[in-house]
């Protein structure tokens, strides 16, 4: 029985743990996945190949993994060849890593998860929130066919309700390419003129991270009305709605990540 490991490259490839390398020294084949998330496939190759040596992989594509049903992958397998496949941050936090894992169990084979940095826990962490006061995560998208997802809103004004941060992962193109916060921040304001809730309204505080756990992370502190005074800089990209800040989690953000500290106060008090 062959077996697929599935090995998060965490946020930057030089998160990839020394298990995960030492996976890689002894598999007939490596593909990467890029679209769940952002890799930079020149740092992984340059990681790879100080710590492992000079081996080649594969990029494997959305459509090689649903609409082709994971066949390469599958292939290597049935030939008895084990297989790593490296993806961003930590598997199965993208569900699609959880299809590939059901299909290659289903075939017969077996499946290693190891695990990576993840989005989720490094933007708690950076913005020294408490992951006690975190609520459902949930994925600003891209309207389909002129029509809006109105999850985004509906979990962020449960999460308020319950005095919860909510940390909001942005979509990925369909051509490619990441949402920014701009964007994101304009669908926002679409779900709260179609809603009239006050979720996401012009004096909403948000937190706004750029590229955690790469070289050149920013995090902003700005209204919704003031965002397009913000350039964080290319993606990846998230948002975190916060709730009432507790006094140590003010701390972080004014004294160590020096965010205006107006806004931040202002998150405390209300």
């Amino acid at each position: 029985m062959a077996k697929l490991y599935i090995i998060g490259t965490g946020l930057y490839p030089d998160y990839i743990s020394l298990r995960g390398l030492n996976v890689l020294k002894r598999v007939s084949k490596i593909f990467v996945e890029t679209y769940t998330s952002h890799i930079s496939l020149e740092v992984l190759k340059d990681v790879v190949t100080r710590y492992v040596g000079n081996i080649e992989f594969e990029i494997l594509t959305r459509k090689d993994i649903e609409d082709d049903n994971c066949r390469k992958i599958i292939e290597c397998l049935d030939k008895g060849q084990d297989v790593a496949l490296l993806v961003p941050g930590d598997p199965m936090i993208a569900t699609t890593h959880g299809y590939i894992r059901v299909l290659v169990r289903r075939r017969g084979h077996d499946v290693e998860l190891i695990h990576g940095v993840s989005i989720v826990s490094a933007v708690v962490s950076l913005l020294g929130l408490s992951p006690y006061r975190f609520g459902p995560v949930c994925t600003v998208t891209y309207p389909r066919l002129g029509v809006y997802s109105h999850r985004p809103y509906d979990v962020t004004k449960q999460n308020l309700e319950r005095d919860l941060h909510t940390l909001l992962l942005l979509d990925i193109k369909d051509e490619g390419g990441y949402m920014t916060i701009q964007e994101a921040v304009e669908i926002l304001r679409e779900l709260e003129n179609i809603r009239k809730e006050g979720v996401f309204s012009d004096d909403r505080i948000v937190l706004a991270v750029a590229r955690a756990g790469y070289p050149d992370w920013k995090v902003a502190i700005f209204r919704i009305r003031d965002s397009d005074k913000y350039d964080l800089g290319p993606p990846p990209h998230s948002i975190v709605i916060p709730a009432r800040l507790a006094e140590y989690e003010a701390e972080v953000l004014i004294h160590d990540l020096g965010l205006d500290s107006s806004l931040v106060r202002e998150l405390l008090l209300r």
